[in-house]
């Protein structure tokens, strides 16, 4: 790859490597993390995913530059939705409960991302394209692990999108054809290497709250 996708694929590079490997994941997908555990991840990435795609929406309406982003086929509020009725039952929605670092994550969204297309695509490209690439993998080994089946694991799927690879590609040329100057360019990156440090606060506290020690899922 060239241009600016290749540049902030390099720029997160090392970020995203921390996210994918903090402990919390890798003991998810092994189920060293309990089933309470994973339905509190479901819950912090309900919070995340309302503020981001009310951002989208703003982001359309205005008709920003990152319209073209704001795509209904990447929704995963529904899914979320759907996934914590499963796991906790009809009161799910009074176990949507923020951690720290996730208040702190929907906050910068709130703050930025509604009104600044870099910092919009910033955070989508953090988010949906981890979800179509890593997150598609934790999906399958969470069902697994969790003896979920497909109930529970929604957010993993992506039914309107047929080829996840030749939709990231596509995506990626949305990146390199953004019209911005460099200094927009350059806060766009900035906030994707935030992003995934925000992103990882919310692991390493759900780490905290369900430590190594924790009885396996399976």
């Amino acid at each position: 790859m060239s241009g600016f996708a290749a540049r902030l694929r390099r720029a997160t590079m090392t970020e995203h490597r921390e996210a994918e490997t903090r402990g919390f994941i890798t003991r998810l997908m092994t189920g060293g993390v309990p089933r309470t555990g994973f339905a509190a991840l479901t819950a912090q990435y309900l919070i995340v995913y309302r503020e981001l795609e009310a951002a989208a929406a703003s982001q359309s309406r205005a008709g920003t530059s990152a319209a073209d982003f704001a795509d209904p086929a990447l929704s995963r509020v529904p899914a979320l939705e759907a996934d914590l009725a499963h796991l906790y039952g009809p009161d799910s929605e009074t176990f949507v409960v923020p951690v720290a670092a996730t208040i702190r994550y929907a906050e910068r969204l709130r703050a930025h991302a509604h009104t600044s297309p870099e910092h919009f695509i910033a955070h989508h490209y953090v988010r949906y394209l981890g979800d179509l690439s890593g997150g598609l993998l934790v999906g399958r080994s969470v069902a697994a692990t969790y003896g979920l089946g497909d109930e529970g694991v929604s957010f993993y799927r992506f039914p309107l999108i047929d080829n996840p690879k030749a939709y990231k590609t596509a995506y990626r040329g949305r990146l390199d054809a953004l019209p911005f100057p460099a200094e927009r360019l350059d806060t766009l990156v900035a906030e994707a290497q935030l992003a995934f440090a925000l992103n990882s606060a919310v692991f390493q506290e759900l780490g905290v709250i369900y430590p190594g020690d924790a009885v396996p899922a399976a």
